[in-house]
């Protein structure tokens, strides 16, 4: 009998030694398979079509062109890559020949199969960017009562981006010295801002007429 327990006790604990080596293993696997799925990250680079000097009227299809995107696993994954963000414009301007450099940085994404991801951002320039535009609808913007709708109804904005951005026009200041006054010039300051964050600011005049 005393024999019989031995031999139980030894075969318990050869089955939980088994048991703990089995795990260990599946441990030990889980842990590398996962370590080398997030080393094996997707690579995004640009090709010689890449183009970093564009119009502003490239289209995400166009900033897209040239962007190729690899991973280890999966091959060639360029057609998942989206572009994630596009930042507000930078202007600079050469101390010497006065020129002035407009850009932005695109920030490009792409997923692999095993959810890891990678991040590129790359600074294009715009060759025919030009600031928005405020101009008054006549020659002569006239109101006849001192409101802001008024005020804004004589003026629309232009973008080359955006096109009309009329909607996006603002008040920064109206003459309210002569507020008893029911005719004459009041200087007025507008501004308006494109979905690239430039801000322009536009003095000029209405005439308040009875």
């Amino acid at each position: 009998m005393l024999r019989f327990f031995r031999l139980r006790i030894v075969r318990i604990i050869l089955a939980t030694m088994v048991f703990l080596v089995i795990l260990t293993l599946f441990v030990l696997y889980y842990y590398q398979s996962q370590i080398l799925k997030k080393k094996n990250v997707p690579q995004i680079t640009f090709s010689d079509s890449y183009k970093t000097a564009v119009s502003v009227k490239s289209t995400e299809m166009d900033l897209l062109n040239g962007v190729v995107a690899r991973d280890i696993e999966d091959g060639d994954i360029s057609l998942d890559v989206i572009i994630e963000n596009i930042s507000n414009i930078t202007i600079s301007e050469d101390k010497q020949t006065k020129v002035k450099t407009v850009t932005r940085d695109v920030t490009y994404v792409v997923c692999d199969s095993d959810s890891n991801v990678t991040k590129e951002t790359k600074e294009i320039k715009y060759l025919d960017y030009r600031e928005p535009v405020i101009e008054s609808v006549d020659k002569v913007p006239v109101i006849r009562e001192r409101k802001y709708a008024d005020v804004l109804a004589c003026f629309k904005a232009t973008d080359v981006i955006d096109g009309d951005i009329s909607d996006l026009i603002k008040i920064e200041s109206l003459d309210s010295s002569r507020e008893n006054i029911r005719r004459g010039v009041f200087p007025v300051v507008l501004s308006v801002t494109n979905s690239c964050g430039d801000t322009v600011y536009y003095n000029t005049a209405v005439t308040l007429i009875e």
